[in-house]
């Protein structure tokens, strides 16, 4: 690792994070990566960002943008990486390969990937061939970005988001729970805008669960349709397989594939509907490694109710918590879960922040940051 980083360093890493994110809801399961090309005089004659699931790696697409004067110059130049470039063929060849070629006199790079298949070996191989590489620029930045692919790499389960909104004063639904029936319909707690912001909080995780009695309520569409990106995997919590197959949830439409039901290895199945079959002795942590292993979920948004929500809770299983708080007060409903105790606030971005009348605050478990810090 590097002990020092000039300005010009921090700037390029900087820049090529902010090109990063820009693929935020295009390349799941793939990792966010950035990459910018700098001359001997500091200028970014080329940059560019990992842009879509399958398509170039990010080094590639910087590479793409160099006029052809500056490619003569490439020796000379340093390539500033968010994520260590791979040395294996995948869907697309090496990038270790690409700067081999035009051996560079340096290479930065953010992070290690945690990879087994790159780990540490695009940095190996660069160094074998004479090409000073220097890692840790802006590193637990690029970890904090990457964290989704990193926590699911390390971790075989999928990072976890827990997303509830709740009256002034603590309630998930105003309507007593006993008072609440199948298609008794859902009640807005907040407005149009914090609407908008939870679609794109969806769009930003590759999965969506919530529990039976949420889907039989409320019939919620569990879409994107007020942002930008991808619909996520829908699945639904129903161990004993109470939801009819007729659920709207489990209708195909152009747009989104049925929703999974969860349920328990011992339930009566359906030939209608898709399954996955889960040994609820394993907990809420045997889940979750099954639903990224049988379907490369990295990332799950978990939207209740609030049974389905304290249980993650009460297992710890879960890395961030997004919370809306509307102005309402209701004075009787269902209770909202209670923030952890173990929740601070994250390390970068916004903690807080208002759409329209609704608040929302933003939490990360002190686990998850232990260990994110341990990949560094």
């Amino acid at each position: 690792m590097s002990a020092t980083w000039t300005k010009n360093d921090t700037r390029c890493m900087e820049r090529a994070l902010e090109l990063a994110q820009r693929g935020l809801f295009e390349v799941a399961p793939n990792p966010l990566v950035g990459a910018v090309i700098v001359d001997a005089d500091g200028h970014i004659v080329g940059s560019g960002w990992h842009e879509n699931f399958g398509g170039p790696h990010a080094e590639v697409n910087a590479f793409n943008r160099v006029n052809a004067e500056d490619k003569k110059r490439l020796h000379d130049c340093t390539w500033y990486v968010t994520l260590e470039p791979c040395n294996h063929t995948g869907q697309t060849p090496p990038c270790t390969d690409l700067i081999a070629r035009h051996k560079p006199r340096r290479v930065v790079v953010a992070t290690v990937d945690p990879n087994p298949l790159v780990s540490g070996k695009g940095i190996m191989r660069l160094r074998s061939l004479g090409i000073q590489v220097d890692v840790g620029c802006k590193e637990a930045e690029a970890l904090w970005q990457n964290r989704r692919f990193i926590w699911a790499m390390k971790h075989q389960k999928p990072w976890v988001v827990l997303k509830w909104a709740s009256t002034a004063d603590g309630f998930l639904d105003p309507r007593l729970s006993h008072q609440r029936t199948a298609k008794s319909g859902g009640v807005a707690i907040t407005g149009e805008q914090a609407r908008a912001t939870t679609h794109r909080w969806r769009a930003e995780e590759m999965g969506i669960l919530i529990g039976v009695q949420t889907a039989l309520v409320d019939e919620p569409a569990l879409n994107v349709r007020e942002s930008k990106g991808r619909n996520p995997q829908r699945f639904v919590l129903d161990p004993h397989h109470r939801l009819p197959d007729s659920h709207s949830l489990f209708q195909e439409t152009a747009s989104q594939t049925k929703a999974i039901r969860i349920v328990s290895t011992d339930a009566a199945g359906s030939e209608n509907d898709q399954h996955c079959r889960w040994n609820q002795q394993e907990g809420i942590s045997g889940l979750l490694h099954r639903l990224h292993t049988d379907y490369t979920i990295n990332s799950l948004l978990v939207e209740g109710g609030a049974h389905t929500l304290n249980s993650f809770i009460a297992a710890g299983q879960w890395n961030e918590l997004k919370r809306w708080t509307s102005p309402q007060v209701s004075e009787q409903g269902l209770l909202a879960p209670t923030k952890p105790h173990n929740a601070v606030l994250p390390p970068f971005g916004e903690h807080d922040g208002m759409a329209g009348e609704d608040q929302w605050d933003h939490w990360i478990h002190t686990d998850s940051i232990e260990s994110l810090k341990e990949s560094r």
